[in-house]
């Protein structure tokens, strides 16, 4: 079974080294982690980049890492970023 974590509801650039320090511990687990993204109200650059550096990390170690629940917030950063696929596993 996957670890959950919340995410919390501000991700912006305050946010992003504490993101990081958070994926890069679970990432060193190994075990699948699923984000839950749904009291996400912020997500700055700084913080999309994060995730999507360590959903990369985790493909190119076989780790399981997804979003479930994202906010609309969430859902509309990606979009407009162009990486919608981040949170598009959990909506399908």
């Amino acid at each position: 079974m996957p670890r959950i974590e919340q995410l919390p509801a501000v991700l912006d650039t305050a946010a992003a080294r504490p993101l990081a320090d958070m994926l890069r511990e679970r990432l060193t687990e190994s075990e699948p982690l699923l984000l839950d993204g749904a009291a996400v109200t912020q997500l700055g650059q700084a913080c999309l980049q994060i995730l999507l550096g360590a959903q990369q990390a985790a493909k190119a170690r076989e780790i399981a890492l997804s979003v479930r629940n994202p906010s609309e917030a969430m859902i509309a950063m990606a979009t407009l970023a162009g990486c919608a696929d981040l949170v598009a596993e959990a909506e399908g």
